[in-house]
C-alpha cells in the first residue's frame, strides 16, 4: 500500500520536500550574508505556493501514517510559518465554521460591521494567527494539547537550528516563515471581501481561469468548491466546481495575481513555439517509419 492517501500528492509533495532538503543544504553550508539574501528572495514566491499545500494538507491529510503527516508538517511549518496544526484550529475551526459571520470569523474582513484595511488584515493575521488558534483549541482540550505539544517540538527544532547557525536561520527559516506569512494573508484578504455574508454560493471569489494558479497552488482557485466541502481533496475540486457552476454569480469570478498571468501567458507562447516543432518531428517520424517498411 501507497503511504499517500492519494497519487496525486506524490509529485508535489516530492517536490517540496526536494525544495526543503535544499533549504537545509543551504542552511548549513552557506555562511555570506549576499547569497542568504538572494536565496531569501528567490524563495519568497515558491514558499507562499507551499503555504497552500500546507492548507491542503490540513484539510485532508497527506500520508496515511499519523508520524509521516507530522513530519512533513515540520517541514511545511519551517517554510510558511504556520507551524504545527495551526491550520486546523485557525483555518478549519475558526474561519471555515464562521466565514459567513464576520465576528465570529478568524480571518474576518470586517469588524464592527466595517471594512478593513488590507494592512489591518495583514497585521492580524502575522500577530492574532496564534492567539486565536489556541482560544479556539480552549474549546477543544484535547485538540489543543495536541497542539501545543506539536507546536513544541517545532520551535524546539527551530530554535536549535537557530542557536547552532543564527544567521543562516534567519535568512532561511525566520524572514521566509514571516514572508510567506504576509504574502498569503494578502492573498486570502481578497478570497471573501465585501462578498454576500448569507448566501454560500455566492461568498467567495473564484480564479478558474489560470491554468499554472492552480497546479501550483492545488486548485485554490475554486474557491466556492473548497468551502462547500472543505475536506475534499484538491484534486477533486474542479468537478465540484462544475457542479455548484449554475449557482456561482458571475460577480464571484475574478483575475489571477499578475505573477501567474504571466507564467500563464508564458506557458501559452511556449506551446504556440513549440507545437510546430513537435507536428514536424512526429511528421518527419512517420515517413521514416513509412521509408523503413518500403525497405
Amino acid at each position: 500500500m501507497s503511504a499517500f492517501r492519494y497519487a496525486q500528492d506524490r509529485l508535489p509533495v516530492g517536490i517540496i520536500l526536494l525544495y526543503f532538503l535544499l533549504d537545509l543544504w543551504v542552511y548549513a553550508t552557506v555562511d555570506s550574508i549576499g547569497w542568504l539574501t538572494v536565496w531569501f528572495l528567490l524563495g519568497i514566491f515558491p514558499k507562499t505556493n507551499v503555504c497552500v499545500w500546507n492548507h491542503n494538507h490540513h484539510h485532508c491529510r497527506t500520508f496515511h501514517n499519523p508520524w509521516l503527516n507530522r513530519l512533513l508538517e515540520i517541514a511545511y511549518g519551517f517554510q510558511t510559518g504556520m507551524l504545527a496544526s495551526t491550520w486546523t484550529l485557525h483555518h478549519i475551526h475558526g474561519h471555515h465554521r464562521h466565514y459567513l459571520d464576520q465576528a465570529q470569523d478568524t480571518s474576518r474582513w470586517q469588524a464592527d460591521g466595517q471594512t478593513i484595511s488590507v494592512w489591518r488584515y495583514i497585521a492580524e493575521g502575522i500577530f492574532l494567527t496564534y492567539p486565536r488558534a489556541i482560544a479556539i483549541g480552549r474549546r477543544r482540550p484535547k485538540l489543543l494539547r495536541k497542539y501545543l505539544l506539536e507546536l513544541s517540538v517545532s520551535l524546539a527544532i527551530l530554535l536549535a537550528l537557530t542557536t547552532y547557525r543564527p544567521l543562516p536561520a534567519l535568512f532561511v527559516f525566520w524572514l521566509p516563515m514571516l514572508a510567506s506569512l504576509i504574502v498569503t494573508m494578502r492573498a486570502t484578504y481578497y478570497h471573501h471581501l465585501e462578498l454576500d455574508l448569507e448566501d454560500p454560493m455566492a461568498a467567495s471569489r473564484n480564479v478558474v481561469d489560470s491554468k499554472w494558479l492552480n497546479i501550483l497552488t492545488g486548485n485554490i482557485g475554486y474557491h466556492t468548491a473548497h468551502h462547500h466541502k472543505c475536506g475534499l481533496h484538491w484534486s477533486k475540486l474542479p468537478q465540484l466546481h462544475k457542479a455548484l457552476e449554475p449557482l456561482i454569480p458571475a460577480h464571484c469570478y475574478t483575475r489571477t495575481v499578475p505573477i501567474y498571468y504571466w507564467i500563464d501567458h508564458l506557458d501559452r507562447l511556449l506551446r504556440r513555439v513549440c507545437q510546430p516543432l513537435c507536428r514536424r518531428s512526429a511528421f518527419r517520424s512517420r515517413i521514416q517509419h513509412s521509408t523503413d517498411t518500403t525497405q
